[in-house]
């Protein structure tokens, strides 16, 4: 058997997949009361700055009071101005703050703070804490890392902006807490967020260029592996060891150990063993989208460099390169990014070079840097020059790249089988190639290369796949992964705290959203609203339907058209308010917002009408002329007709356009038979009327509010009086986003936070 430690690996890999498959983690309860004042007892592992916060992390923790021991890590959060003496990285100390656990995905595509943090041993976080003793007792390795780590960054601060300094530090140190967000989102939405990561490109420029300076010093080659790999290791340490340079560094070792005993380092070989290290340790790293990215490059290159290669033109190798890299990150990207960007493959070309240069520049800067004469410093501020210049130069090429036409390819959350299928295509194309290889290596022995060498020309015969049919394979499965079709009539009422936000997809794939905002949680358009469409494949939006003009229902519509960001470019085509809206002062920056974006603003009234496919909206209220005493009385009020089914969009609508509402559905003879009904007002009890809902009857009443809101949405009246009417009601603060799927006439209900996940 070829690779026998190899295959032993990945079945252990698989294993723990399955594994997992069939008994997944168990969400994690908090233990102490969110925002009680808690003293715990631990020791710090890791200590680092975040803005004007030192952040401690500690391990071994319990409660002072009880002894009560605590299942993981807990984050103390110590204000600097606060901060006395700073504790020492392996002490004991005790700490006194406020408990706050982490907040998990509410909707599709949101990120998940808490599987995060739980996937890195943390439990919850101390804000506001405050050291109240600490031990004598310190780990003198832990603590002069940190002192190094602490003067290198100082290096970086005084040399460099703080934009390139954040950057250089992630490049080099990997503190990425105060890394510059604008250039996180652009580097990410480029496809070269990779530069972050402490990788194989570290340890090769840093490990291996140590190991061969001590050989030119003619020490041992024993002792030239040991001091380099401890040298990494330590390095590993000192940058966080993130599992993509715990990989590195396990590789490293690997590689000058084959060398020092005279054997054959196989890439793939030492891949698997560092996977099966790092899954030991925690086994759900497996779903963690560095350790896939990470390890999938180079499984990309080590099994694919046979079956993608330049043929003929050898200056191409570094574009098969990307290939292979893609035929592995590709159903990862999708499942983590639900995005492509598409230029990626030729940006990496000039970045993956330039990067070896910048970090040369950025270790010059910080060797300089630690001279204590002037001209150290000067030599800092040069290096620290050629870091800025090329720094610009990824910036412009990524900005460059960004405004090219067809960029950013949304393709929405792949199907797990569509992902499946997509790794079959590739593990095919992979076993026919070695099947080929091989043949040909038996074809000579069984006597065909002497009967046919002439015809070769005295070569071995190659068996494989044509060039045509593996290009036809890949096409064919990055289509089937990149395919989003409709199936029917959806919609989401999503889970943006105290507001509202309602997307609608018609059966041909058309997109619509009605309102778009909350009071209660900050940035709701880049964190909630942007990823959920990206999560469904949405990059154009048909209409955007803004039943009033309501902070808590139009701040994330308003940053998607400020566009603050590369992250929230999703195209309106068109913007649809009230008739007869308050043309005050939201009104009048939204309307100077659709103008810079050339998107052009309809105002509707009762009778106006919309369609699409499987879809029809029927404004109900405001009628013409209607003069609005205040912002939720203008409130647009729609029925949607969808594929047999009705539902009534309310907004904060009040009485009196209630009472209308209810008259124009009598007069279409459509007293009652209402399916689902948005409660108005997040279900105050000053709408939502007795009249209103004895004539609609709805069957499932849906009301958007957030959890501990300071209105006491939704008031008991308007509960019990749904009740009353018989309506199945669901509400987001207790279920997450609710998704309802419309199919002939029928309609099923799925919440996102299951029973046992609320």
């Amino acid at each position: 058997m070829r690779r026998p430690l190899c295959c032993v690996c990945a079945a252990f890999v698989v294993t723990v997949f399955l594994y997992l498959q069939i008994n997944p983690a168990p969400v994690p309860q908090l233990c102490l009361e969110q925002g009680s004042s808690a003293a715990l007892q631990g020791r710090v592992v890791q200590k680092y700055t975040q803005e004007e916060a030192l952040v401690l992390q500690l391990d071994c923790v319990s409660i002072v009071q009880t002894k009560q021991k605590i299942d993981g890590r807990v984050l103390c959060y110590i204000e600097q101005k606060a901060c006395g003496i700073v504790p020492k990285a392996g002490s004991i100390i005790a700490v006194e703050g406020k408990v706050s656990g982490f907040s998990r995905a509410r909707n599709p595509g949101e990120f998940d703070a808490q599987g995060y943090y739980q996937l890195q041993g943390v439990a919850f976080r101390l804000y506001k804490a405050e050291v109240i003793a600490q031990g004598s007792g310190y780990s003198a390795y832990r603590e002069y890392l940190y002192q190094i780590r602490h003067f290198f960054e100082e290096i970086f601060d005084s040399v460099l902006s703080p934009k390139d300094a954040s950057i250089m530090k992630a490049i080099l140190l990997g503190s990425k807490s105060g890394l510059d967000e604008e250039s996180k989102q652009l580097f990410q939405k480029s496809g070269i967020a990779h530069i972050f990561a402490i990788s194989g490109l570290h340890i090769t420029m840093l490990g291996m260029g140590l190991y061969h300076i001590l050989r030119k010093l003619w020490i041992p080659q024993p002792l030239c592996a040991v001091v380099s790999v401890g040298v990494m290791v330590a390095y590993g340490d000192l940058a966080g060891m993130s599992s993509s340079a715990y990989r590195a560094v396990v590789m490293f070792g690997l590689q000058l150990a084959a060398q020092m005993l005279r054997r054959t380092y196989d890439m793939l070989t030492a891949l698997a063993l560092a996977a099966v290290l790092i899954l030991m340790e925690e086994p759900r790293y497996l779903y963690y989208s560095g350790f896939q990215l990470s390890f999938g490059a180079i499984l990309g290159i080590g099994c694919l460099s046979e079956l993608i290669k330049p043929v003929r033109w050898k200056v191409l190798e570094p574009l098969c390169a990307s290939l292979r890299i893609f035929l592995v990150h590709f159903p990862i990207m999708l499942s983590v990014y639900y995005e492509f960007p598409v230029y990626s493959f030729l940006l990496n070309l000039v970045i993956i070079p330039a990067m070896s240069v910048l970090m040369a520049a950025g270790l010059v800067c910080l060797a300089a840097g630690s001279l204590p004469a002037v001209f150290g410093f000067w030599l800092a501020k040069l290096a620290g020059g050629v870091c800025h210049l090329l720094l610009a130069c990824f910036e412009g090429l990524c900005v460059l790249s960004l405004r090219l036409p067809f960029a950013n390819w949304v393709v929405g959350k792949p199907d797990l089988w569509r992902s499946c299928a997509f790794c079959a295509v590739v593990v095919f194309l992979y076993a026919a190639h070695q099947y080929g290889a091989f043949l040909s290596k038996r074809l000579p022995r069984e006597g065909l290369y002497h009967a046919r060498g002439a015809l070769y020309g005295q070569k071995e015969l190659a068996v494989g796949l044509p060039a045509m049919v593996k290009f036809v394979a890949v096409l064919s499965a990055v289509l089937l992964l990149s395919d989003n079709p409709a199936d029917g009539v959806s919609m989401t009422f999503l889970d943006v705290g105290q507001g509202d936000c309602i997307w609608i997809e018609s059966a041909a794939g058309e997109q619509f959203l009605v309102d778009g905002g909350s009071s209660s949680k900050s940035r709701t358009g880049r964190y909630t609203i942007v990823p959920f469409l990206k999560y469904n494949g949405v990059s154009v939006l048909e209409a955007v339907f803004l039943t009033h003009l309501d902070s808590d229902h139009i701040s994330g519509i308003m940053e998607m058209l400020e566009g603050s960001g590369q992250a929230l470019e999703i195209k309106i085509k068109r913007l649809c308010i009230s008739d007869a809206v308050i043309e005050d002062e939201p009104y009048h920056e939204l309307k100077a917002l659709c103008e810079r974006r050339q998107i052009p603003i309809y105002r509707l009234k009762a009778g106006d009408s919309m369609e699409a496919c499987g879809l029809r909206f029927e404004v109900l209220h405001p009628h013409a002329g209607y003069e609005a005493a205040s912002r939720n009385s203008s409130s647009l009020v729609m029925k949607l007709e969808a594929e047999g089914v009705t539902a009534l969009l309310t907004g904060d609508v009040e009485a009196d356009g209630e009472q209308a509402a209810a008259g124009r559905l009598l007069q279409q003879n459509d007293a009652a038979g209402i399916d689902i009904y948005k409660a108005a007002h997040h279900g105050s009890k000053y709408s939502n009327t007795q009249a209103l809902l004895s004539q609609l009857q709805p069957e499932t009443a849906i009301i958007s509010c957030g959890e501990n809101n300071r209105y006491g949405h939704p008031h008991t009246e308007t509960v019990e009086r749904l009740e009353q009417t018989g309506s199945d009601i669901w509400i987001t603060k207790d279920t997450g986003a609710i998704t309802i799927h419309i199919r002939k006439g029928s309609y099923t209900i799925e919440p996102f936070l299951k029973n046992d996940q609320k």
